[in-house]
């Protein structure tokens, strides 16, 4: 019988009660369409397609350095794109996925859904959330199939390096296994020559998308990079779900990739300040302890023993109209997830309410 498991965090994020200063959103700001350049040429209601859009697939190809038999697109985003690439990794043979702890839900709920017994890998706040290689190999066995973590790391943001990356893959291609890679906030990270966890080996397959980096959530462009196989498989699984795209999405969003790095620039014009405003809230806020990222849109602090971050959520809401995703959606009830790729002004007023709602409740 298919099971397919409640993903919790998704229900609230679709009907949290609305707040003045949303600091929940995990995106950047909202792009304008007029960024996009769209032209006449862009308004179509169909597209010559076989295996996705093939101006869209070079386009991808092209940016991250591999070939177009690599890449496979979705209309979904990266939320279906995990789907995609959890499933053809998978290859119809059920057995273990190793999944981070903490975790974006979606990322346990995937192979879960897919009949997979599950192991977690812990990524520890008091190590800075990066991956103990000796940790990791020791959970490796004949029955894995894939591992999947999220680099940058939702929610913490801490980056795995190229070094550690490799020697996961490279442990995991002993026993047949992929490497599963969200990096959909590591790409804001990306400038002219994006650096692609895809490279980190020939078992690496990777998921990403327009949306938290350049805020073009509402295009649902998605895709996998990956060995051809996977993705043969992956465009197999496409035929029996939707068959094509949805040609709109994709004219945009190859419109998007033809302006890339005005939309970025845009984009870093409010994450880049908001990183060093929070550093130094951070700095002057000694009851949140928090591990720093050095990119990406979301901060995961700790707050002060004693105190659940569900109750300092709901008081934020309820006394300064303030949303802050509480940590037990990520399986870490002493923490907070913090969005900073909001405006200044937001963002500012948002974090001084952190610090009243602390002083509320000490």
């Amino acid at each position: 019988m298919i099971h397919f498991p409640a993903v919790e965090y998704i229900r609230w994020a679709k009907s949290h009660p609305t707040a003045r200063i949303n600091l929940a959103r995990s995106g950047a700001e909202p792009c304008p369409p007029a960024a996009l350049g769209l032209t006449r040429r862009d308004l179509v209601v169909t597209l010559p397609v076989n295996d996705g859009y093939a101006p869209l697939r070079a386009a991808i190809a092209r940016r991250y350095r591999v070939h177009p038999d690599q890449t496979f697109t979705v209309s979904g985003g990266t939320s279906f794109a995990n789907w995609f690439a959890c499933a053809a990794a998978l290859n119809d043979a059920r057995g273990e996925a190793i999944v981070e702890k903490p975790t974006y839900e979606p990322l346990l709920r995937i192979p879960q859904a897919l009949g997979c017994r599950i192991v977690r890998l812990e990524r520890r706040f008091e190590e800075g959330y990066a991956v103990d290689l000796r940790r990791f190999e020791s959970l490796v066995t004949p029955r894995t199939r894939f591992a999947i973590v999220s680099n940058l790391h939702n929610p913490s943001g801490a980056r795995i390096d190229g070094a550690t990356l490799r020697r996961m893959a490279s442990i995991l291609r002993r026993v047949g296994a992929f490497l599963v890679v969200d990096e959909v906030y590591l790409e804001c990270l990306f400038g002219r020559r994006p650096d692609s966890c895809v490279h980190a080996g020939p078992n690496v397959v990777t998921t990403n998308s327009l949306t938290k980096a350049y805020g073009l959530d509402g295009l649902r462009a998605g895709w996998v990079l990956g060995p051809r196989e996977v993705i043969r498989r992956a465009w197999s699984i496409q035929d029996l779900l939707a068959n094509n795209g949805v040609a709109p999405g994709e004219r945009m969003s190859l419109a998007a990739f033809r302006h890339l790095p005005a939309i970025r620039r845009r984009a870093h014009a409010t994450l880049d300040p908001n990183l060093e405003r929070l550093r130094r809230y951070f700095a002057a806020e000694p009851r949140l302890e928090a591990f720093m990222p050095e990119g990406g849109n979301v901060v995961f602090p700790r707050v002060p023993r004693g105190l659940d971050s569900d109750v300092l959520a709901s008081h934020l809401l309820e006394r300064y109209s303030t949303l802050v995703v509480p940590g037990r959606f990520f399986e870490s009830p002493r923490h907070i997830r913090i969005s900073f790729g909001m405006s200044r002004r937001v963002f500012d007023r948002g974090l001084a309410n952190i610090s009243r709602a602390l002083d509320d409740l000490s």
